[in-house]
């Protein structure tokens, strides 16, 4: 199964160019039911939505699906139809696309994910604060497209616009010492930053320690081994981005590490994509291209 994971992207882009292909073998082989073949082959969808579909179907099937269909990837007739196919399987040892047969001790662990709702999505989204900082401009439509795609992966969303940073921290600590009941937790911050941590609307600071340490295993019981994630949104200081030129280098000024938790089951997205660079983050009324992309992602590789 990881090696699926691991080589989806590369299979998304070979196996889309004929998915028909495809559907016939996977169902000649019996790794998909005739049921399956029914659900993917569907006109509406385009062809990477049914090779996603279908990578993620035989994922859900086990291990042995999953060894039986890179087993197939291997057959002469389908590597004629898809050549790349045999640049994945070279016996070449330095080649960094080489699959080998997934075995038990390549599997990592993978988080239970089927409660209904999946769990909870926290958004605290800061657009007016008091001067000097200024409104923030798109964030409106972040808010938008975080709480449309959680929704869509089965979430429970809740807002909080405008929050001063007690108000953000007795925010954090109610969820903190809830019980929860679903299978994975979401914590989104759009605002402000600083080195030290992110505003509140009146220029107060909350820190990471005020984040994180909330959802430990001793602060939050109810969210041991079960994934729990920070996607957090903030300018992190007052250096414009400079663009370089070819060949030239930049030097980059760190911001210190804001208490990132060395806990089991933390995942932190800092956005945008430069985490560990003092910059104005920038964005336009549509919102942050990264917030975007990162939506973007979540449609195409989260199964439905």
């Amino acid at each position: 199964m990881e090696t699926l994971h691991e080589n989806k992207s590369f299979l998304l882009n070979t196996l889309s160019t004929d998915t028909s292909i495809v559907l016939q073998y996977v169902l000649k082989d019996n790794i998909i039911t005739s049921r399956d073949y029914n659900n993917l082959n569907q006109p509406k969808y385009a062809q990477e939505k049914i090779i996603i579909n279908l990578l993620d179907n035989v994922m859900n099937k086990g291990d042995e699906a999953c060894h039986k269909f890179l087993k197939l990837l291997q057959h002469e007739d389908l590597q004629e139809t898809f050549p790349q196919l045999k640049e994945l399987f070279t016996p070449d040892e330095t080649s960094q696309k080489k699959v080998r047969p997934a075995t038990a001790s390549d599997e990592i662990h993978e988080y239970k994910m089927s409660s209904e709702p999946r769990g909870v999505c926290l958004i605290i989204s800061n657009m007016t604060f008091d001067s000097p900082l200024k409104y923030r401009h798109g964030s409106e439509m972040d808010e938008v497209s975080i709480k449309r795609v959680f929704e869509w992966l089965g979430f429970t969303v809740e807002v909080h616009r405008n929050q001063t940073a007690e108000e953000m921290k007795a925010i954090l600590r109610t969820h903190g010492q809830k019980h929860h009941q679903g299978d994975c937790f979401v914590c989104c911050i759009l605002t402000h930053g600083t080195t030290d941590g992110v505003y509140g609307t009146d220029g107060g600071i909350v820190t990471g320690k005020d984040i994180f340490s909330l959802f430990s295993g001793t602060s939050c019981p109810s969210l041991i081994n079960k994934p729990k994630v920070f996607l957090i949104q903030a300018c992190l200081g007052k250096l414009h981005q400079q663009t370089a030129k070819p060949g030239q280098e930049q030097t980059l000024q760190t911001f210190d590490d804001f208490g990132i938790p060395v806990d089991e089951d933390f995942l932190v997205v800092q956005l945008p994509d430069e985490p560990y660079y003092r910059h104005y983050i920038w964005r336009n009324p549509m919102g942050r291209y990264s917030v975007r992309f990162l939506c973007d992602l979540l449609k195409i590789y989260c199964p439905e």
